[in-house]
C-alpha cells in the first residue's frame, strides 16, 4: 500500500475524491486496519462541517493554483448538502463497524485454528458403554432389577466340558463373589470365586468391565443358567445376577 493512499482518507471522509479515487480508496480500506481506523476519528469533524457556512470559509481559506480543490470541498459541506451528509457519516461509521467486525472474527478463528488442531469428524460417540468382547461363544445376558449386576457371557461347548467367559460391571465392592453353574436336574456347581475391590468393577471409579474365564465338565446341553453370588462372612451366599443359558 501506498503513503498517498493513507493521505486519501480526510480526502475520502470530505467527498472530495471522483469515483475513480473514491473506488480505489473503499478497496484499500477493506485490508488496511491503519485507514480504517484514522476515517473513525475523521466522522466527528465530517459531521461538524456539515454546518459550516460555505461562504465563511471561503473568505479563510487560501485556496490552489486552479481552485478544483476548494470548490469540491465547498460542494460538498454546503449548506444543501447537510442531509446528504449526515447520510453518508451513518455510511462511513457503519463501513468501520463492519471492518472492525470482520476483523475480530479473523483473529478468533486465528487463534482457534492455532489452539485447537482440526480433527476428522467421526460417527457420534454413543453414551452407553460399549459392550466387552468377553471372547468366542454362544453370548448371552443379563441385569439383575435388584442389585443393578450385569453380565455378558459365552459359553463355548468343549471336548472338555463347557468353557464359559464372562464380564461383570456395575459391580459394587468390596465384596467376595463367586460363579456357579446351575444345572437342569438342580445341582449347583462353584467354578471360580474372586475378590472385588471397594471401588468395584463397571462402576463410575473404575469403568472396566471385570473379565473372567471358567470351565465346567457339565456339557453345555445340561446347563440351566450360570448365577453370580457374593458371599457373606459367615459363609451365606445370595444372588447377584443369572444369566440364563
Amino acid at each position: 500500500m501506498s503513503r498517498e493512499e493513507h493521505w486519501d482518507v480526510a480526502s475520502y471522509a470530505l467527498g472530495v475524491l471522483d469515483q475513480a479515487d473514491s473506488e480505489r480508496f473503499e478497496e484499500h480500506l477493506a485490508t488496511c486496519w491503519v485507514c480504517a481506523g484514522e476515517l473513525e476519528s475523521f466522522l466527528p469533524v465530517v459531521d461538524a462541517l456539515g454546518a459550516v457556512n460555505g461562504n465563511d470559509l471561503a473568505v479563510t481559506e487560501q485556496v490552489d493554483k486552479d481552485g478544483v480543490l476548494l470548490g469540491r470541498m465547498l460542494t460538498a459541506v454546503g449548506d444543501d448538502r447537510r442531509k446528504v451528509r449526515r447520510q453518508r457519516v451513518l455510511s462511513l461509521a457503519a463501513g468501520v463497524v463492519l471492518i472492525a467486525l470482520v476483523g475480530a472474527l479473523a483473529l478468533f478463528a486465528g487463534a482457534n485454528w492455532v489452539a485447537e488442531p482440526q480433527v476428522a469428524a467421526g460417527p457420534p460417540q454413543s453414551t452407553a458403554a460399549a459392550k466387552p468382547d468377553v471372547g468366542p461363544g454362544e453370548p448371552h445376558s443379563a441385569t439383575d432389577a435388584k442389585t443393578g449386576v450385569h453380565a455378558d457371557l459365552a459359553v463355548d461347548s468343549r471336548p472338555f466340558g463347557t468353557r464359559i467367559s464372562f464380564a461383570l460391571s456395575n459391580l459394587n465392592g468390596p465384596a467376595t463373589c463367586r460363579l456357579v453353574a446351575l444345572t437342569n436336574d438342580g445341582a449347583a456347581e462353584v467354578l471360580s470365586s474372586w475378590q472385588v475391590p471397594p471401588e468395584g468393577y463397571g462402576t463410575p471409579e473404575r469403568p472396566e468391565a471385570l473379565k473372567l474365564q471358567a470351565a465346567t465338565a457339565s456339557p453345555l446341553k445340561d446347563l440351566k443358567a450360570v448365577q453370580v453370588q457374593v458371599m457373606q462372612a459367615d459363609g451365606a451366599t445370595s444372588p447377584l445376577v443369572t444369566v440364563p443359558v
